[in-house]
């Protein structure tokens, strides 16, 4: 019918305006917060865009949750200030008929979601942890920053270099302290580099300076001058590939009885119902008074959203703290937000319905 296809097209649009918007604050946020582990040395500069496609992914599903939610909620709220709400209800429609365009649209977008969550969550974190490991297995010199000093991970070396090119990789005025057997080394050059063999072995090669050698309270320092200065950096051993819940797949989460598989369980699963529910309930939560041209229910909407999302928290942490039943969690929440979601329709129903019916 006409206002089905009308009110698809614009829950459409309006979704996808909203989805673009949050990706693009997430993204802000995400570059801002791996920008502060760079410059504390926690990052490496090349990681940067990567863990930020793996975080964005990672979020999208919430992202995409808030998008339909609101997607539902302006079209309809439009509708009800410009007073289109009550000329179909006047002929002849009734709130429980809203149900089904909505429905017809949120169902697909919420089995997207649940996808993203038992498909591409895992994997994502799977190759998120794989390219944590392979940093940390590389070389400490992919951890430094110019103008910070960097610690080795072993902590027997102190970086510092000035100015850094990211086209050639040159580092320009270098300082580097070591300490192996009670000996102290200190190593100044204008500049270094980073240079791998076809071995596979990695080497810092330090250009025109000086090296400085011995032992704290002597004064038997050795004072070497160099043209070049080659330093091998031995690989970070790393232990085996890390596991966890949130890399399991929904296979292995489905025969693991732990509690924190459920409650990673509950929370896969949780988003993409959450989603749906969240849909039917901007059905009535979008009435707009058209005479006063304002409404409550948009603040109403999000406090629910948080409560509904804070719900889902707490199950999840007491469902992987063993404090409540794996299935009382999983249920619990969308229980009691469905029995809000038809407190709403009995409400909004009453409130529309012809004077003679309300008895």
């Amino acid at each position: 019918m006409l206002y089905r296809r009308a009110l698809t097209r614009e829950m459409g649009l309006a979704t996808g305006a909203v989805l673009t918007v949050l990706v693009a604050i997430a993204l802000v946020v995400l570059f801002i917060r791996l920008l502060g582990d760079v410059a504390r040395g926690e990052l490496a500069n090349e990681a940067v865009f990567a863990f930020l496609g793996f975080s964005l992914l990672y979020f999208l599903p919430v992202l995409m949750t808030i998008a339909l939610f609101a997607g539902v909620l302006l079209p309809l709220s439009r509708m009800w200030r410009d007073s289109e709400m009550v000329i179909w209800f006047n002929a002849g429609l009734s709130l429980r008929q809203w149900l089904r365009p909505v429905l017809a649209f949120a169902v697909p977008f919420s089995l997207v979601i649940l996808l993203l969550t038992l498909l591409l969550n895992p994997w994502v974190q799977a190759k998120k942890n794989e390219y944590r490991q392979d940093l940390r297995s590389r070389s400490e010199s992919s951890l430094i920053a110019p103008g910070l000093f960097a610690e080795s991970s072993v902590g027997h070396r102190v970086y510092y270099v000035e100015s850094l090119n990211p086209l050639t990789g040159i580092v320009r005025n270098v300082f580097m302290q070591s300490r192996i057997d009670g000996q102290l080394g200190l190593v100044v050059a204008r500049e270094g580099s980073h240079t791998e063999l076809p071995d596979g072995s990695r080497y810092l090669v330090f250009r025109d300076g000086r090296r400085y050698e011995g032992t704290p309270g002597q004064l038997d320092y050795r004072i070497v001058q160099f043209e070049r200065y080659w330093m091998r950096l031995d690989p970070v051993a790393t232990s085996d590939k890390a596991t966890g819940v949130r890399q399991a797949s929904i296979d292995e989460l489905l025969v693991d009885a732990a509690p924190q598989a459920r409650a990673e369980l509950l929370w896969r699963l949780g988003v993409p119902a959450s989603a749906l529910i969240l849909a039917v309930m901007a059905i009535p939560l979008s009435y707009v008074n058209p005479r006063a041209r304002r409404s409550y229910g948009l603040v109403i909407a999000l406090l629910l959203y948080f409560v509904y999302n804070n719900l889902l928290s707490l199950s999840q942490a007491w469902v992987a703290q063993a404090k409540l039943n794996p299935w009382a969690g999983m249920v619990s929440a969308h229980l009691l937000m469905l029995l809000a979601v038809v407190a709403l329709f009995y409400l909004r129903s009453r409130q529309f319905a012809p004077r003679g019916r309300r008895a």
